[in-house]
């Protein structure tokens, strides 16, 4: 097992062995003892007769006992440590994956250049892991190389907004074990969970970017709209330019003054597919440029078979709606509908078209009104809507079955159904509409609209629309072995992958167009733009770092300890009493001299 020191300062006390020598080169002043018999001289040693000098090293117990002192002292101060066999150190780095990372990039290069070496350097064999801190994260690397996982890093592209990495962090925990080194990178500063270190690498920094947009259709043009704010803690100046295609406006100059937000607003140019706004430059990028389509809806094929005196509210619901033409009649569409709204007679019955919107409609007027509590079903297309004020009239009711979707009740009457099935999709209004308030209530309008993009999600069209960074596109496409492949293509190039991996995809990493064709069919033409305007205030940003110590811990962890130590201490004890009992040693005492020897 290779020896380490993990105290090689204390080799410093093997100093003490030149000096031992030097001490016993030195000579003591010899003593004067008072004779009057001179033959007693010869029995007497040759000593130095004018104090301490440099003489010649005496061969001496006292001179071999200190020595050995001064190397079992040494071997004590410089801690010897084993290393264990077959003993793996594991170091994970979950690193914040939030968009904000964009900015440290370089800086998370150079600090896990000179925190990751002291962690790795004393030991046999490391296993270095880097995941990304958000929920879905990717592991970016695993191996052994500092080089190669820096290299990773400087080619990973942060995106994602503000989350919390515990998830993350407790993956990480699981992979490091109890004994490993988890850290966590960041540019802010937290209190890491499941015992992480911290490594922040942030400092604040001035920002301006866009911090979102508006758009407005209107009858003969579309209209733009969008928000400018400063981040930072000065006033700042930037440059802004519009570009259609290639051509691009003269730079024009805004200022800002802290946290201050400003308005910039125009128009599409007719036959546009989209706008750049251009902010100048600074240490965030992301937010310095905003990419805009005319949003354009999947179109809803609409048709109507309804009584005439229902036809005023029909058609007002219709005009409504988005990009909803209208057809005369349902026998007069070209092709099947896509949402026929029709009316039910319970006098006359009669079957409802495979996909509609159907409202009880009784010629005769009813006189008396439904009572009891109204209470909605737990459902999306009811969420947080109030229908407390909803006033309508008795009349008979609308079939019902097993596999009906009772939306609201009034009492023990069902006063909203919805019927799902592959041929048929239906939302019946089971009360008369037309002689109740429930136009003029909100509820009743935005459940109309919210059905009406439930069909128009679920059908394969052409549409136009703005994202987030990564947002979830929710595509539909054809669906069996026989449907055609998706293309993806945005500003890094294009990617094919099957119809039946539709559900995965998302909007791109980075803000620019893309577009989506489906076959040779397009199915969606696109804007992806940078929308979390936390991750865009640098003012909290900071630096800290926990992992000095750390590695006298792993050390600790990865190592053994000298187990004859205590029997070292107890030798250089019995030493030091060793020499000091041959120091004290007394010499053999003269013969006492009386005066009638001289």
């Amino acid at each position: 097992m290779p020896l380490l020191f993990t105290n090689p300062a204390g080799l410093w006390a093997l100093l003490g062995i030149p000096v031992v020598i030097l001490i016993h080169f030195l000579q003591r002043q010899s003593k004067e003892l008072p004779s009057s018999t001179l033959f007693l001289l010869d029995a007497i040693d040759r000593q130095s007769i004018q104090g301490r000098k440099i003489d010649r090293l005496r061969n001496s117990l006292p001179l071999w006992l200190q020595m050995l002192g001064v190397l079992i002292l040494t071997w004590l101060l410089v801690e010897p440590r084993w290393d264990r066999d077959a003993i793996v150190q594991r170091i994970v780095l979950v690193i914040d994956s939030s968009a904000s990372m964009k900015a440290f990039k370089e800086d998370a290069v150079t600090a896990l250049g000179l925190e990751i070496p002291p962690l790795t350097t004393a030991l046999n064999e490391v296993s270095l892991t880097l995941i990304e801190s958000h929920d879905d994260g990717d592991t970016l690397y695993r191996g052994d190389s500092l080089d190669d996982l820096l290299q990773t890093v400087r080619e990973w592209e942060p995106s994602n907004s503000a989350h919390s990495p515990e998830a993350s962090l407790q993956v990480g925990r699981s992979l490091a074990g109890s004994e490993g080194t988890l850290i966590y990178v960041t540019d802010h500063e937290i209190d890491p969970p499941y015992g992480a270190r911290l490594l922040c690498i942030g400092t604040p920094i001035e920002n301006v970017g866009f911090a979102g947009h508006r758009i407005e259709v209107r009858e003969e043009e579309t209209a733009w709209e969008v928000t400018v704010m400063n981040h930072g803690k000065e006033p700042q100046t930037r440059q802004w330019t519009l570009a259609v295609g290639t051509q691009i406006t003269a730079p024009r100059s805004i200022t800002l003054a802290p946290g201050e937000v400003r308005t910039l607003a125009g128009k599409f140019p007719e036959r546009s597919p989209g706008i750049r706004l251009l902010l100048e430059d600074d240490a965030f990028s992301r937010d310095d440029q905003l990419f805009l389509v005319p949003p354009l809806p999947k179109p809803i094929l609409t048709a109507h078979s309804v009584e005439e005196d229902a036809e005023p509210l029909i058609s007002d619901l219709i005009r409504s709606l988005e990009n909803a033409p209208l057809f005369d009649s349902v026998e007069s569409t070209a092709e099947a509908p896509d949402l026929v709204f029709s009316t039910y007679n319970p006098l006359s019955p009669s079957p409802f078209p495979p996909k509609a919107i159907v409202f009880l409609h009784q010629k005769s007027v009813p006189r008396e009104f439904f009572s009891g509590l109204i209470t909605a079903e737990n459902h999306e297309l009811v969420e947080n809507l109030n229908w407390q004020g909803l006033i309508a009239k008795k009349t008979p009711s609308i079939p019902a079955t097993s596999e009906d979707t009772v939306l609201l009740w009034q009492g023990e009457r069902p006063l909203i159904i919805l019927r799902l099935f592959p041929d048929r999709k239906q939302l019946l209004f089971n009360f008369d509409v037309a002689q109740s308030n429930a136009p003029r209530l909100p509820a009743f309008i935005v459940l109309i609209h919210r059905y009406v993009d439930y069909l128009r999600e679920a059908k394969v069209a052409p549409a136009a629309q703005n994202f987030d960074l990564r947002q979830p596109l929710n595509l539909a496409v054809e669906k069996g072995d026989e449907a055609s492949e998706l293309r993806f293509i945005d500003s890094t190039g294009a990617a094919t992958l099957p119809a039946g991996r539709a559900s995965s995809l998302k909007a791109p990493r980075d803000p620019g167009f893309f577009s989506i064709y489906h076959g040779e069919r397009l199915l969606l033409t696109g804007a992806a733009n940078f929308a979390d305007t936390r991750e865009a205030d640098f003012s909290e940003a900071s630096s800290r770092s926990d992992l000095p110590g750390v590695s006298k811990k792993i050390l600790e962890n990865q190592t053994v300890s000298d187990p004859w130590w205590p029997l070292w201490v107890i030798t250089l004890l019995l030493l030091a009493l060793g020499i000091w009992a041959v120091l004290a040693k007394p010499g053999e005492s003269s013969p006492a001299l009386s005066p009638m020897d001289s």
